[in-house]
């Protein structure tokens, strides 16, 4: 076998372990992808300053997700308590997402537990190895993000 598909396969099997691992213990109560959309609203609501809290158009186009994915994901996250829809009353095509109290609580909470789990990995791993994974994966995307480009423009595949 060549070495570079050998290589491919190992890191294969190495991401294919990250995908496989549970975080959610890292932000009890909510899932991953409920997590990020909590972390985003806040953020989107902190920005603007905003009223009635985040854009929901504006979450769906940070958060790279169809509306209806979207949505669904609201829903669920409304029926936990997590956060509340609501609609501008001066353009009644504009709705809103903020968080709520127990929303808001998850979050910090799951920042709380991602910091001491940081500190632990770091610990573990050695400051120095650390950072220079982060630079080595800093690289590895660039070089990922060329080379998929180089592929996209080969043979008519251009977008």
């Amino acid at each position: 076998m060549d070495d570079a598909l050998k290589l491919a396969r190992e890191f294969e099997h190495v991401m294919c372990r990250f995908r496989r691992m549970d975080y959610s213990v890292l932000h009890p109560g909510v899932g991953n992808m409920e997590f990020a959309v909590l972390e985003m609203i806040h953020k989107l609501s902190a920005q603007h300053d905003a009223i009635y809290g985040a854009a929901i158009s504006d979450l769906q186009k940070k958060m790279e997700i169809l509306p209806s994915a979207l949505s669904r994901l609201l829903r669920g996250m409304e029926e936990k308590g997590l956060c509340v829809r609501s609609i501008d009353p001066k353009d009644r095509r504009s709705s809103y997402v903020s968080l709520t109290e127990t929303g808001q609580e998850r979050r910090e909470q799951g920042h709380c537990i991602m910091e001491v789990f940081a500190q632990r990995v770091v610990e573990r791993m050695g400051e120095g190895r650390f950072c220079e994974l982060i630079k080595q994966w800093e690289r590895f995307g660039d070089v990922l993000e060329t080379e998929i480009a180089a592929f996209r423009n080969v043979d008519g595949m251009e977008e």
